[in-house]
């Protein structure tokens, strides 16, 4: 009986142990999204050195999840994927970024010069930004947030910590 005990004492410390691995904190969702949203910033500036005929945006949607891919030449539709052929398209919590329900965008600081292009992020021929200073999109989950940092000359991304 006293072997029974322990047994079951012992499971349950590795349960406690083990669920926060199973289970998505803020923090940890919040990271994923920033590297996703990281991932399409430079792919998105990456689509602009090779088409520099018709330069690429991230267009962020008005629903605080949603972002995609476009061309200069028509920023209210997303380009085909390279890789898949579908949208160029995220939406947080759904299809392939489900696991990161709860994660939305809490805000973007874009220097833009016209009331027309206040929710565009775009990149140049030599992947610059269309930014005279560093853009910011931060990201929230819960009470928790993270800030990405686009440099305006270079285009690279830096993901901040979560706060």
């Amino acid at each position: 009986m006293m072997e029974a005990l322990i047994v079951v004492a012992v499971l349950g410390i590795i349960g406690a142990l083990a669920l926060p691995m199973f289970s998505g904190t803020d923090a940890t969702r919040l990271t994923s999204a920033a590297n996703v949203l990281a991932a399409d910033l430079d792919a998105a500036r990456a689509e602009s050195i090779a088409h520099s005929e018709d330069l690429r945006f991230i267009v962020f949607d008005d629903d605080d999840r949603t972002w995609y891919l476009a061309a200069d030449s028509d920023t209210t539709t997303p380009i085909d994927h390279p890789d898949s052929g579908m949208p160029f398209s995220r939406t947080l919590g759904a299809s392939s970024l489900q696991q990161l329900l709860g994660v939305t965008i809490d805000g973007y600081d874009l220097d833009t010069s016209s009331e027309t292009n206040d929710n565009k992020l775009g990149f140049g021929l030599y992947g610059q930004t269309d930014q005279t200073s560093d853009a910011t999109i931060t990201l929230a989950s819960g009470d928790r947030r993270l800030t990405l940092t686009v440099n305006a000359t270079t285009g690279e991304v830096t993901i901040g910590q979560v706060y």
